[in-house]
Formats: structure tokens, C-alpha cells, sequence
């Protein structure tokens, strides 16, 4: 991870940070803090890491069936340290984690497993923004609800032509990368450029196959619906969820999912705040309230999923060197 990178990041979320606390009255922040139900907060910390790592794991697992069976327990370890290095690394770094974490158990090519993931956050956005339209059509939004969901239904619809266009003419492409390196680097890193693209459009075999496609959109929107459950049961602690409703939860789930896709320091601090005040505003909650919200369920989705990270961490005897280097190798073209 590049030093300018992280920089950028920690300034993204220092930005975030004072958005989401601007007007907040933290006496009131303190007292709905004390008074949040502390039991259900847990119950959001034990369920978070399985539901998050659980159908991401199954959902990659068949991602890559096409090209490769892969143990469900080498996904669900890999999913587990990804996810943790998104909570303890700058700049969204988990994914390459994941890949490399897979792709050094020997289960699957890094590069394969990395194609795969692309066309997971592919689907991840059409299950969200998918959502997103669904909360339109039972709750009065802003004008600015719509324009956000277009805009997103156009950058993923814009990945999905290109992953269809990897998936059906993968040679074509593999060329016009090859003539790249080739024009762009004197043929230096022609081969080891070949060896990863052709690996990594391997990764996208799966939208050649309805049946699977199928499936996987389907266990899209069935994670998207479990996550959103878990907002409302965070919502519930704060006695919010009977204000903003089952529509709020997964409307929150949407626009902040979406939004702490900007890269910023570990664990999304400040844009997960700032883009949780913004969702809740429109339902009319207060800026305290709102702010409370985001640090007590944030604070448990985080200790959830970055203990089982580190257990799985641990178990696998990797570094904190291989997390720091994995996006690099990935980067280089080297396989682990």
C-alpha cells in the first residue's frame, strides 16, 4: 500500500468525520449512547461476522465454480482475513487480501479469484441499488434518492457490459492487453501481464452460465436483505427502528454500502458516519441520534467481523507483511 494512498484516505475520512458531526449535540449523543440496549448490540456483534462472511464465502465459492471447485472452508477463511484487512488497512484493500489469501492456500489462481470478486461487488451494486428503487416505492424520498440510484445503476450496468465483454471474447481482450504492456513498457512485462490477465478473466466464466448467474443474484439479494435486518436490530438498540421503519433500515443499508465504497482509512471510519446521518436526515431523525446510531452499530460490526478475521488470521500463519504486500503482488502480476 502506497503511502499516498493511505494519506488520501485518512483526509477522506477526516472530511466525512466532520460532515457527519456537524450540529451534533454531544450531550445528547453520551446519554442516547448510555442508554442504547447493549444486549441487542451483541447480538449484532455475533451475527454481523456470520452473515457478512458466511454468504460472501458461499456466494464466491460459486462465483468460481466454473473454472475451479473450491473448499467452502478455504472461501469462508479467506472472506473472514479480507474483511478484516478492509477493517484494519486504508483504502478498501480487503478484496486483493481475499484473492491472495485464496489464491496462497493453492485453492484457485490469485488472479482467478480476484475476476470472481469483481463480479461479486458487480452484483453487490444491482442487489443494493436494486433495494434502493425498492424503498422508493413505499417511502416519499429527495429528489437526490433518484439521481443516486441512477447513477449507480449506471456504473454497475457500464462493469457489467465490460464483464460480459471478459467473459464471452476473453482471447480479444488477453490481446489487447498484451499489445498494451507491450507498447506501454518496450515488452518488459509482456509475460508475467499475459500469465495474470489470462488468469484473471477466468474469474468472469460464470456469466456464460443463466443457471448460476440465477443463483447468484438471487443469494445477492437475499445477503443484502440479512444485512439490512441487521440495521433494524441496530436501529432497535437506539430505539430508532420504529421511527423509520423496516424501509429505513434497508435504505440505510443501501446509500451507505454504496457510499463507503470511497476508499478511506481502516474500517470506513467517517464515511460510515457521514453517509448514516445523511440516510437517517431523510427520515427525519435527529443529528445525535443519527451519530449515535453509526458508532454503536459501527463499533459492533466491526469488533464482530475483525475478531473472526484475526482468528482466521492467526490459523493461517500469515504476516501482517502478506496483508501489506498482497495488493502489490497482485498488482505485479506475481502469483503467490
Amino acid at each position: 500500500m502506497s503511502r499516498w494512498k493511505a494519506w488520501v484516505g485518512v483526509a477522506v475520512s477526516v472530511i466525512a468525520i466532520w460532515y457527519a458531526a456537524r450540529g451534533v449535540d454531544w450531550a445528547e449523543v453520551g446519554e442516547a449512547l448510555a442508554g442504547a440496549d447493549y444486549g441487542i448490540l451483541a447480538l449484532v456483534l455475533v451475527l454481523t461476522p456470520m452473515v457478512n462472511v458466511g454468504a460472501r464465502a458461499i456466494r464466491w465459492r460459486i462465483l468460481l465454480q466454473p473454472v475451479r471447485r473450491v473448499r467452502l472452508a478455504d472461501c469462508i477463511a479467506a472472506t473472514a482475513i479480507g474483511l478484516m484487512a478492509n477493517n484494519v488497512l486504508p483504502a478498501r484493500v480487503g478484496e486483493f487480501v481475499r484473492a491472495y489469501t485464496l489464491g496462497r492456500r493453492g485453492a484457485t489462481p490469485t488472479g482467478t479469484a480476484l475476476g470472481a470478486l469483481f463480479v461479486e461487488r458487480m452484483l453487490d451494486g444491482f442487489a443494493l441499488t436494486g433495494l434502493l428503487y425498492a424503498v422508493t416505492l413505499v417511502q416519499d424520498l429527495p429528489g437526490w434518492v433518484d439521481t443516486t440510484a441512477r447513477v449507480a445503476f449506471g456504473v454497475f450496468f457500464g462493469l457489467l457490459v465490460f464483464q460480459l465483454v471478459l467473459a464471452f471474447r476473453p482471447t480479444a481482450f488477453v490481446r489487447f492487453a498484451s499489445w498494451a504492456s507491450r507498447r506501454l513498457f518496450d515488452g518488459r512485462f509482456e509475460e508475467a501481464v499475459d500469465r495474470v490477465v489470462v488468469t484473471f478473466v477466468d474469474g468472469f466464466r460464470l456469466l456464460r452460465q443463466p443457471a448460476l448467474v440465477a443463483v447468484s443474484v438471487v443469494l445477492a439479494f437475499l445477503q443484502w436483505t440479512l444485512i439490512s435486518a441487521l440495521y433494524y436490530l441496530g436501529l432497535a438498540a437506539f430505539g430508532l427502528a420504529a421511527r423509520v421503519g423496516w424501509a429505513g433500515a434497508f435504505f440505510t443499508d443501501s446509500v451507505t454500502t454504496l457510499g463507503v465504497a470511497v476508499p478511506s482509512s481502516p474500517g470506513f471510519v467517517g464515511t460510515f458516519q457521514a453517509f448514516v446521518v445523511k440516510s437517517l436526515e431523510v427520515f427525519g431523525i435527529e443529528p445525535a441520534a443519527a451519530f449515535s446510531f453509526s458508532v454503536g452499530f459501527h463499533a459492533a460490526s466491526y469488533l464482530g467481523v475483525t475478531a473472526v478475521g484475526l482468528a482466521f488470521f492467526l490459523r493461517a500463519g500469515l504476516s501482517w507483511r502478506d496483508l501489506e504486500v498482497s495488493e502489490e503482488e497482485i498488482e505485479a502480476g506475481l502469483e503467490p
